[in-house]
């Protein structure tokens, strides 16, 4: 029998163009060998962890030859794990990736892999049994030869503790060469504390545990109670000792025999056993009192698995389907009529919807219904959102409707916390797998269903490699396993509607707000929008960030007790400090960068490299004291309404004031428990939060990065103010929606302000035709990072003609290479950076044709980049 491995250069799979080997796996292994599972193999001079891809029979075996006279393969060493960590249909998905992006197949591999299983592996040495002890031996061999002898084996570390590191480099594989010890790794995994942990449960009958019961309360009348002013030094009597510990096993049998423990999990009702050390809090029961009830047969303590849960300690309300308006109805009988039909059950390809749902239309609740419908026939499903700021929300809605159901994968949980989701993932304790894009890897079959929701956004694409786009490899699992997909936005990509446009997905629209509170046949409405100029409010000698129209509807909305947001997508309080004597502006001596000042801290902040400094009273060039800050950010705006609404309860919602996953949770949860009044932040604001007393939006600018030189600029625009938008209004109040701009006139805030796609769409998919933009060419962004400028330029321009080499040799058409030139920000972190972009139908091509040679340190490539900066 032969395995197709894919073995890294080292105990991790790095990014490195490794192909697969093929290795000899002996008769004694064969049986339990598969593919996806993780086997030890020689790898030049040590030993190493592989994944094995594929297995078949030997040549020998197929040919009826002799094993001999074929050439000679080494052989898999042992198995590192008892089942197979990566399905077949992801292996396939692995494939796909490397293929679709141009990346090594290692890399596109370590996505499936558990969370830090590979992070840590040990070597360990054993005597070779067959060997005798020679006499020639060093003095280092002779100490490790001894200490093998005086155990079974060896980590590799502790010999390393007695000869230092560099000689036992030294002398193992000299030991390993004259075959008197073998060498093998072993998994340890990153560590995640106790892995096990005691369980308590009643195991006996109920006449037995009544009668266990009544004699205690018998000998509790014959004894004397123990005294409650005993001093903590004086020692009980001895009766006084038994009635104590008969009342902490009354009390321990008491809580086991109740409905619902409080040692158990709250989303997870109905444990039938406690955790011990629970147990021991709150009856103070000693260990050998709770052992004289588990040896009179009462109770059994269990080792069990400890889990990490990332839910633990969370009150999640249990919920039931909601009354579906008309055209939410169809929509989901489209999607359910397709988890039916034949090819999605056959796994010969599934279907793929684009549901185009404005604001508050009711996508989610259709993504439920679907899900509900998933688990009926049997299957399992994935949903995606974008951010780790969505997700508390998200699983507060999924959860409830699926209680006990619901595994949350996303790079904020700690490495223990994704282990045991993954694990209860790959054991089918959990149906339903919801997460940011990393969740697409989950170990799930019986695949039916795949939602990506909010499919526009840019957090879906993986900035390293392998650069891969969520939504895209969502569509290709969606193929692979015959499972339906439907990709949710209020605002989609170009790309999607391009594609659901031309056929190649299924487009399902919700043009109207679903009802809210009870059925109604009359739908919510958008809120209007209404635009401010900000050149007329300067003209009428109004310097404010907070226009008059915007003032007035903030005052109006707080006097009504009702919540707005206010949506700026940029931090600090001044995008620059400057002196206007001389025009020094104050800039980060690392990046091509101005810094960014902050007025809570006094201090001025590059948000690329995080470089902080004292903000300058004096400039450093000219001595003058006319310094002077320019340009508005979250933190200004959170200044400018306290000063103008005293009495209003503020919050700031941004990556200054949330830096992690708990702070997200309890600056959304004071919004919506209503202990603030107005909301100022960041992106982190418009993405599918579902806040409904939210009636009023204020857009401070606009205009902010409208006009990057970026081709996606005017589509991220367009995006966030419509998304932003729709958080108001979204319950029984009407909403409403303050623009304030300085380009009025731009088709894309004229649009946004009338929640119409369909005119933006036209414009935008226009645009991108005349000059081959994507969808009708893909880009590849190469970049080079070196110390040196020049080094940087030149390099990029080695690359720019070796790339045009390609083209000009495989003739292609509509191919083509911009640049190279400076990046957008030229030097970052110290580095410089310089990027060409290759525009192509088909750019794995001509990527495919470079060797390691043409991509040495220092490049990174983004296939289909989300930016262009």
């Amino acid at each position: 029998m032969r395995a197709q491995i894919l073995v890294p250069q080292s105990s991790t799979f790095l990014d490195a163009r490794i192909p697969l080997l093929t290795y000899h796996v002996p008769d004694i292994l064969a049986k339990d060998i598969s593919a996806g599972q993780i086997v030890s193999v020689p790898f030049g001079e040590r030993s190493a962890a592989g994944l094995v891809w594929a297995t078949s029979a030997g040549e020998e075996a197929q040919s009826g030859g002799d094993e001999e006279s074929l050439p000679r393969l080494r052989s898999v060493t042992g198995v590192l794990s008892s089942e197979s960590l990566v399905l077949p249909v992801q292996l396939a998905l692995a494939e796909w990736i490397a293929d679709h992006y141009a990346a090594p197949l290692a890399s596109a591999a370590r996505l499936f892999l558990p969370p830090g299983l590979l992070s840590s592996t040990r070597q360990r040495l054993r005597l070779c049994e067959e060997a005798a002890r020679p006499d020639d031996l060093s003095t280092d061999e002779a100490v490790v030869l001894g200490m093998l002898r005086e155990s079974d084996w060896l980590d590799l570390d502790q010999v390393i503790r007695v000869l230092g590191r560099s000689r036992a480099r030294d002398v193992i594989p000299r030991l390993r060469e004259r075959q008197l010890i073998r060498v093998t790794v072993e998994l340890t995994g990153a560590h995640t504390g106790s892995r096990y942990q005691r369980t308590l449960r009643l195991s006996g009958s109920r006449e037995a545990l009544e009668t266990w019961r009544l004699q205690a309360r018998s000998q509790l009348d014959r004894l004397p109670a123990p005294s409650p002013r005993r001093s903590p030094w004086q020692r009980p009597a001895k009766d006084e000792k038994r009635s104590e510990r008969l009342l902490r096993q009354l009390a321990t049998l008491d809580l086991l025999d109740s409905r619902s423990p409080a040692g158990g999990v709250d989303h997870e009702p109905g444990h039938a056993s406690w955790r011990v050390e629970e147990l021991r809090k709150l009856t103070r029961i000693t260990p050998s009192a709770l052992q004289e009830l588990a040896d009179s047969g009462l109770v059994t303590v269990d080792e069990v698995r400890r889990r990490h849960d990332p839910l633990a300690g969370r009150q999640i309300a249990r919920s039931g389907p909601l009354a579906l308006g008309a055209a939410q109805s169809r929509v989901l009988s489209a999607i359910t009529s397709s988890l039916w039909s034949a090819p999605s059950l056959t796994g010969q390809g599934g279907h793929v919807f684009l549901l185009h749902g404005i604001t508050g239309s009711g996508k989610t609740e259709i993504f439920l219904q679907a899900l509900a419908a998933t688990l009926t026939q049997g299957r399992r499903g994935i949903v995606l959102v974008p951010e780790i700021a969505l997700t508390p929300q998200a699983m507060d809605r999924y959860a409830g409707r699926f209680p006990g159901r619901v595994a949350l994968l996303h790079s904020g949980l700690s490495t223990a916390e994704r282990l045991d989701e993954w694990r209860r993932i790959r054991a089918g304790e959990a149906d339903i797998v919801l997460g940011s894009r990393s969740a697409l890897f989950a170990p799930v079959d019986r695949l039916g269903l795949i939602v990506v929701d909010e499919e526009h956004e840019a957090a879906y694409k993986q900035d390293r490699t392998p650069t891969y786009h969520a939504r895209e490899a969502a569509v290709a699992l969606g193929k692979l396993t015959g499972a339906t997909v439907v990709l949710g936005s209020a605002t989609p990509s170009v790309e999607s509607y391009w594609l659901a446009t031309h056929g190649a997905y299924t487009l399902l629209e919700l043009l109207e707000r679903a009802p809210t509170g009870v059925p109604s046949t009359a739908p919510a409405s958008l809120p209007p929008v209404q635009i401010v100029d900000l050149r007329a409010e300067l003209r009428s000698g109004n310097t404010s960030i907070v226009s008059a129209p915007l003032r007035l509807a903030l005052q109006q909305t707080l006097e009504r007790g009702e919540q707005a947001i206010l949506f700026l997508n940029r931090r600090g309080s001044a995008t620059s400090v400057v002196c206007r004597e001389c025009g020094y502006v104050a800039r980060c001596r690392h990046c091509d960068v101005s810094m960014t000042f902050h007025a809570g801290d006094q201090v001025v902040l590059c948000h690329y490299c995080g470089l902080q400094e004292p903000v300058p009273i004096i400039c450093p060039y000219c001595q003058s004291a006319s310094i002077r800050h320019f340009g508005v950010g979250t933190e200004r705006v959170e200044m400018a309404v306290k000063a103008l609404f005293p009495g209003a309860r503020v919050l700031r919602w941004d990556r200054d004031t949330a830096r992690t996953r708990a702070v997200h949770e309890e600056l959304l949860r004071a919004f919506v428990e209503r202990r603030a009044d107005i909301l100022v932040g960041t992106q982190m604001i418009a993405k599918g939060l579902d806040l409904p007393a939210v009636t009023l939006v204020g857009v401070v600018s606009a205009d902010v990065a409208l006009f990057l030189p970026d081709f996606r600029a005017s589509e991220r625009a367009f995006g966030l103010l419509t998304q932003v938008a729709g958080r108001s209004g979204r319950g029984n109040l009407p909403g409403k929606v303050l623009v304030q701009t300085l380009n009025p006139e731009h088709f894309c805030i004229q649009a946004a302000s009338r929640h119409d796609y369909a005119s933006f769409f036209a414009a935008e998919v226009s645009a991108r035709q005349r000059y081959g933009y994507p969808p009708f060419r893909r880009f590849v962004k190469c970049t080079f990072v070196h110390s040196e400028r020049y080094t940087a330029e030149i390099e990029t321009t080695r690359l720019a003609e070796r790339l045009t080499q390609i083209i000009h040799d495989y003739d292609l058409e509509e191919t083509d290479i911009v640049g190279p030139a400076p990046a957008f920000i030229e030097r970052l972190r110290g580095r410089y950076r310089w990027q060409l972009i290759l525009r192509s139908p088909d750019p794995c091509r001509v990527m495919n044709s470079l060797t390691d040679e043409d991509l040495p340190r220092g490049w990174s490539v983004d296939i289909d980049p989300t930016s262009t900066l």
